[in-house]
């Protein structure tokens, strides 16, 4: 009699149970995070998911998610540096109706080779990390993002002319060298807007040199840059290929002071150079100066997180941030359509973060009052260039 009550009951519970299992799926809003999971920079992808998005994440949920329900990420693979088969998979993001944001992308390359395709299906895009030169213009010579693209670093065009001006008044360097990667959006891009800055400050160009990300011996180009004798050397490269050539250059004697963009933030800069990246110049959305209690409290939290020396890279730092935007972004929207969502992107006005203030005057690029310039220091943390 006991094994039938206990059967009975037993079989009473079961549609409770599945009824709460659909009810709490039901309360989740799942969305796609596209961001670099397979291919050469898988590391870095990965560390980005575990130490910045999954730890802004938490906040989220915890102070009530987006539109009331508890949210959850999943991987969509940009398969940077590769693009056709991210174009492909975006394109399936952009007919699925249930999608209304894609949030990720990273790299300029990624972000660039969908903007075409933004147009077409109107999804909203928040790309965090894309810092290159946009290459888009409007007849009238206007950055062009479309109806709907939404970038958060500090961008060169605004930031690496002011930059290039300070290290010319601040240093009195006069003459520079350049190196770029070649086959990367983000470098040729910015490589650009930092040529052009020199050549306006009156800087000499004593050297040019490009390589292919892939590359790991940098012999020829090192021997370049040790005859030509730069004050200065601008590099623009993504983190790790930038590490590796700075290791050789200060390996074989070349000690001139370097100067570069949001790369300066990247945790592998640091790591490639073994250490040898200290004293480099860029910018970036955060420094550890910064004695807000958002910034204090987000090292603090990292800390914890992984146990590491230092302080978390300007990337981990965004991605942390960013998603918080982004749920700002979301809970404001007036409707739960990508239509509501772009507009709410564009009623973002002051917004405080743990980069500073944020505006959106336009798609595009978000706006902050003044740039951060940092210079690495030991294990790699970003301090205030002052």
């Amino acid at each position: 009699m006991r094994k039938i009550l206990t059967l009975v009951l037993a079989t009473l519970m079961l549609p409770m149970l599945f009824g709460a299992s659909a009810a709490s799926a039901q309360d989740k809003l799942r969305l796609p995070f596209a961001y670099i999971f397979s291919g050469p920079f898988i590391e870095f992808g990965q560390r980005v998911w575990n130490e910045g998005l999954m730890p802004g994440l938490e906040v989220v949920n915890k102070n009530g998610g987006i539109w009331g329900k508890q949210v959850e990420f999943y991987k969509v693979d940009t398969r940077f540096p590769q693009t056709p088969e991210w174009m492909a998979e975006f394109r399936r993001l952009c007919k699925d109706d249930n999608v209304p944001v894609v949030f990720g992308v990273g790299a300029t390359k990624s972000t660039i080779a969908i903007f075409q395709d933004t147009k077409k299906c109107g999804l909203p895009v928040l790309s965090p990390s894309s810092g290159g030169a946009w290459p888009y213009r409007t007849d009238d010579g206007k950055k062009d993002f479309g109806c709907c693209m939404f970038r958060y670093q500090p961008v060169p065009d605004e930031v690496m002319p002011v930059l290039i001006k300070a290290v010319k008044d601040r240093l009195g360097f006069k003459t520079a060298a350049i190196s770029y990667s070649n086959d990367d959006d983000f470098a040729t891009n910015n490589y650009k807007v930092s040529r052009k800055a020199l050549l306006d400050n009156g800087i000499e160009i004593v050297d040019d040199v490009g390589f292919k990300d892939a590359e790991t011996n940098f012999a020829s180009q090192v021997a370049s840059f040790r005859h030509a004798k730069p004050d200065f050397i601008v590099m623009h490269h993504q983190p790790g290929p930038a590490g590796t050539f700075l290791l050789q250059l200060r390996d074989r004697g070349v000690n001139a002071q370097v100067v570069t963009a949001i790369t300066v933030g990247g945790a592998d800069f640091w790591k490639m150079s073994n250490g040898k990246g200290k004293g480099t110049i860029g910018y970036s959305l955060y420094s550890v100066d910064d004695p807000r209690p958002a910034v204090q409290d987000w090292i603090k939290k990292w800390h914890e997180i992984t146990g590491k020396k230092g302080a978390p890279d300007a990337f981990v730092t965004t991605y942390y941030d960013a998603v918080q935007v982004l749920a700002h972004v979301m809970n404001s929207a007036k409707t739960r359509d990508r239509e509501g969502i772009i507009q709410s992107f564009l009623n973002v006005k002051n917004h405080k973060t743990i980069s500073g203030t944020i505006t959106w005057n336009n798609v595009g690029d978000v706006f902050r009052p003044k740039p951060i310039f940092v210079q690495l220091g030991d294990e790699g943390v970003l301090n205030m260039w002052k």
